[in-house]
Parts: structure tokens; sequence; C-alpha cells
């Protein structure tokens, strides 16, 4: 679902590759309508108004965070601490609740998600640590943080009736956490598509000694994109715990996972060098509707990992076929 200008090396990319994006869009929205129609069909619990809100409410969980994801895999890495950071904004949210206002308690948590992004940024750029073993620390370390925070224990929100609005408040007939979605996307859409930030985040995940060489500031940008991330953490984070109103230490378990699943099911490369939000947000629509079909038919939670692999490795068979079109392609103009 990449744009034609996203293809590393600045060109046009040839009509075949035009058509495999084009399969990719297709093939999410296709897969969408097959499912909607198959539950529909087979129960009257799945097309209702109540099923259809939770799933953009889950969606919409889950895609925050996937936005932030892409502009990390489109730098050519990945941050696999996001699942213990959402544990820990939530955590962070609900303690600042019992003791101030609900704007405290968003400031505080979206503090605390850019803090820990931009932490995982200076390990990668100043200590020169891989994106995935940076990250990979830091989802034990802030997981163990948020274990010792609550004691192993669950904490109830109360006392702030309001804060749940976040979750099933109405904006304009809309679900708030659909909202939150629509408005990050687009602010992020632009971001990545037309300035020199988002230009230069691709060029990093194409070649980032070609960015170094043109004069990108690899290490502002890198820190950056993970503070982006860190920020979309928390604010999923946020997004749970006004779901829930319980949290604990294991919240966003897997959830890097989910993450990483939407972000290249919806067309944004592992090698870098392009991202699509848009497919990103079509991804995580895909899963929370598979999701929601399974839980309606009462099929076994674990077989919702098998369906996740399953489309995680055909979403990287069609990337790594996109890539080997375009490598041809670049090899006859030559």
């Amino acid at each position: 679902m990449t744009a034609p200008e996203d293809v590393p090396g600045g060109g046009r990319s040839p009509s075949i590759v035009s058509y495999l994006q084009l399969f990719e869009s297709a093939g999410i929205l296709v897969l969408l309508a097959v499912v909607v129609l198959v539950a529909s069909v087979i129960t009257t619990g799945f097309f209702t108004y109540a099923n259809l809100t939770n799933i953009a409410i889950n969606a919409a969980i889950v895609a925050v965070t996937g936005l932030g994801m892409t502009f990390a895999i489109a730098a050519g890495g990945m941050d696999l601490s996001v699942g213990s950071l959402q544990a820990l904004t939530a955590i962070v949210a609900s303690a600042l609740l019992h003791v101030t206002g609900i704007p405290v308690a968003l400031l505080g948590a979206l503090l605390v998600g850019g803090a820990c992004g931009l932490l995982n940024g200076l390990l990668i750029t100043r200590l020169q640590m891989p994106p995935f073993v940076a990250t990979f620390g830091m989802m034990s370390i802030l997981r163990g943080v948020s274990l010792l925070v609550t004691n192993g224990q669950s904490v109830m929100i109360t006392g702030t009736p309001s804060y749940a609005l976040i979750n099933n408040g109405r904006v304009f007939g809309l679900p708030v956490p659909l909202v939150i979605v629509l408005v990050l996307w687009a602010l992020l859409q632009l971001v990545l598509r037309h300035t020199p930030f988002g230009r230069h985040v691709c060029a990093i995940g194409g070649n980032a000694k070609a960015a170094v060489v043109s004069g990108i500031k690899v290490e502002r940008t890198t820190l950056l994109v993970f503070a982006i991330v860190g920020l979309t953490a928390a604010i999923s984070g946020v997004m749970l715990s006004a779901q829930l109103l319980i949290v604990d230490g294991t919240l966003g378990a897997g959830f890097e996972l989910q993450t990483i699943a939407i972000a290249v099911l919806g067309g944004t490369s592992l090698a870098g060098g392009s991202g699509s939000l848009t497919g990103t947000l079509l991804a995580s629509l895909l899963l929370a509707t598979l999701s929601s079909a399974l839980n309606i038919f009462k099929v076994a939670a674990f077989y919702q990992y098998l369906y996740l692999g399953i489309l995680l490795v055909a979403a990287l068979y069609l990337d790594t076929l996109r890539r080997s079109l375009i490598a041809s392609s670049l090899l006859r103009r030559e």
C-alpha cells in the first residue's frame, strides 16, 4: 500500500509493483468484506450497532500505536516495548487520577510515554544498539516496573466516572476512540507525506549511510521517531484503561506483535524506506473484525494467535515479493 514515491531510490515504481501495491490495498478490503459478510449471515449478533462500535473501539486502540510503529518500521527499526509501555502509562494515568484531575493524568501518561520513547532512541543512537535489542531490553524493564509499581495487583479506576468517556463518549455520533485515531492518522499522514521530517524517516530506513552523506540528521530524526512511538503507546494505554477501568502490570502482553502485524499487513516494508498509515488503519480494522467474529463464534482465544501469525506470514511474503520486483526492475533499468 505504499505510494509510488515511497520506493527506495527516489524514482517511480514500475507498473507491476504498483499492481502489487493495489493488490495489497484491495486484499485487506476484500478480506474485511468477506469476514463481515460471513459473520453477518451466520449470526445475527455481529452486524449490530453495539458490536460494530466495539470493533471500532478495539481497532482504534491497536491502530493508535500501529501508526507510531509504522514510523519506526519505515525508519528501518521497530519498537518491541510498546506493550509494556502501554501497561505502564495506563498505570500512571490511573495512579494520577486518584490524586489529580483527568488533564494532569493524561499529561503524566503522555510524558512518561514520550520519555520512554526518547530513552529507546538514545539507546539506539548514542549506544549504537540495534532497535530490536534496545527495545527488547526496555520491554522487560518497563514490564518489571509496571509489576513493581502495582505489586502484581490489579488497580481499579474509581471516583472519576467522566474518565470512561474516553472510551464510551461520542463526538458527532462517533466513538471517541475512533475520533482520536482518525485525528492522529490525519496528523501523522501530513507529517509523513508532506514534511521534510517524513521524507527523512523514509530516507533513513531506505539507506541510513546515504542519509548521513546527504546531510540528514539521523540521530535527531531517530529520537523523534521513537518519541512518537512512545507517545502513541501512551495514548493507547490511556484508551485501554478507560475501556477496562482496571489496570495491572500484565496489560499489553503481545501488543507489540499486533502493532507490527498491522503495520506490515498494511503495506509497510520491514526493510524500511516506506510506510503506509492508511494501510495500518485498515489492517487494524480487519484484525478487530476477525477477533470479534471469532468471539461470537465462540472460537478459543488461542486460535486468534494462529490467524494473526498466518496473516503476518502472508504480509511478509508479499513484502519480500514486492522488494524483489523493485530490485529486478532497477537492475533492468541499469
